[in-house]
């Protein structure tokens, strides 16, 4: 069905929703309206645009504390680490795989130290991280 999107257009759209869609039963549907005008029918109906707030919500408490989570979108990333220093795109960028850098100033017992921080994104979510 991907290999349908033919416009630049249907691709951003597309790629835009990746994060947001709940399984791959619903990006089926969308992927198979016939047209961009049906496809923005969806995403109206769907309620799916409506998912950010709905998602932010979920994990207030964890951008509250300034964290992060197996499968949180990448926008509520931004909101608990703001932007990354760095990002990485791997394969075809449609497909958000990505690789964020961070570089924070942390307090330790010898006073302020840098950490990295590597984020890593398959279709926009959050499938892990690690510190160096």
């Amino acid at each position: 069905f991907e290999k349908r999107l033919t416009t630049k257009q249907e691709k951003q759209m597309y790629s835009k929703l990746l994060p947001w869609f709940i399984d791959d039963e619903e990006r089926i549907t969308f992927l198979s309206q016939p047209s961009f005008e049906s496809k923005q029918e969806w995403i109206q109906s769907s309620g799916i645009l409506s998912r950010q707030n709905q998602l932010g919500q979920k994990y207030k408490k964890t951008i509250d504390n300034q964290d992060i989570a197996i499968g949180m979108p990448n926008e509520l990333v931004k909101k608990s680490w703001g932007d990354p220093v760095q990002v990485e795109t791997s394969g075809n960028p449609l497909y958000r795989n990505e690789k964020w850098k961070y570089i924070r100033n942390v307090s330790s017992s010898e006073g302020f130290k840098q950490e990295r921080r590597v984020v890593y994104f398959e279709n926009g979510k959050v499938v892990g991280w690690e510190t160096e």
